[in-house]
């Protein structure tokens, strides 16, 4: 008999106190969180609460169906009597705490009112390094690449206006201002090659392959860069009138190395 009361006991504290849980569920203390972090730790605490009181309740459950039907199976008509009764309590305050999760919902919506409006800081951006200026000898290199470039692409034989075989050497290169204390390198040239209607074509596949973009004047090819050491190249095909392909060849503004 006590044994019987202890349980029953036992049962109407435990349900009791899910009650209370589940009618303060939605509770966020003493005064509102001011951040998100705080109505998060609000929010987080109500759910965990809530789980952990409904498992309970379902362990609980589970021990006084097993009492009924071992009192029942035994004829203990006492016990039968017990284990149905704590377990309507029990199933009536699992319920009741299922309610809670409409307490929570309710937080959420508070929170979501007091900060749901504040924008989202996206952490600054780590500075990038500004690259290295051009220099002058980098300049000149990459024109004279380029130069030998554009002679491999054409079709063999190739020679310039005076007949010779062309050579790509920085000497052949003209120095123009740029900027404030820039400099710039250029050349521009004539080719005679064994067909210059198929050289105009592999010229600037040549080029496109060394990362230039492509671009039309009139009666002209443009290759150019905004971050290549060579701004700009262009050929024009003049062969039915001088019998020659005319090409430019310009690098970026430089500047003196260190």
């Amino acid at each position: 008999m006590l044994a019987a009361v202890a349980v029953v006991g036992g049962t109407v504290v435990l349900s009791a106190g899910a009650l209370l849980v589940a009618l303060l569920a939605g509770d966020a203390g003493y005064s509102d969180p001011v951040t998100a972090g705080g109505w998060l730790r609000v929010i987080a605490a109500s759910t965990w609460v809530l789980l952990h009181t409904s498992a309970t309740l379902a362990v609980a459950l589970l021990v006084t169906c097993l009492i009924t039907v071992i009192g029942g199976l035994r004829r203990y008509v006492g016990w039968t009597v017990t284990g149905g009764v704590c377990s309507a309590l029990l199933a009536l305050a699992l319920v009741a705490v299922s309610f809670g999760g409409d307490q929570v919902r309710a937080l959420v919506d508070r929170a979501t009112a007091a900060i749901g409006g504040t924008p989202v800081v996206a952490p600054l951006p780590s500075p990038t390094p500004s690259p290295e200026p051009l220099t002058v000898d980098e300049a000149r290199a990459a024109t004279v690449d380029m130069l030998s470039v554009t002679i491999a692409a054409a079709v063999m034989p190739v020679t310039t206006a005076d007949g010779y075989p062309p050579i790509a050497d920085a000497s052949q290169l003209q120095a123009a201002p740029c900027g404030e204390s820039g400099v710039r390198s250029a050349i521009a040239f004539e080719l005679s090659t064994g067909d210059n209607a198929a050289s105009l074509p592999a010229i600037l596949a040549a080029w496109d392959a060394a990362g230039y973009l492509p671009d039309r004047a009139m009666q002209e090819d443009i290759r150019y860069s905004a971050t290549l050491p060579v701004e700009r190249m262009s050929i024009r095909d003049t062969t039915t009138i001088d019998g020659f392909l005319h090409v430019s060849i310009q690098s970026a503004c430089a500047v003196a190395g260190g």
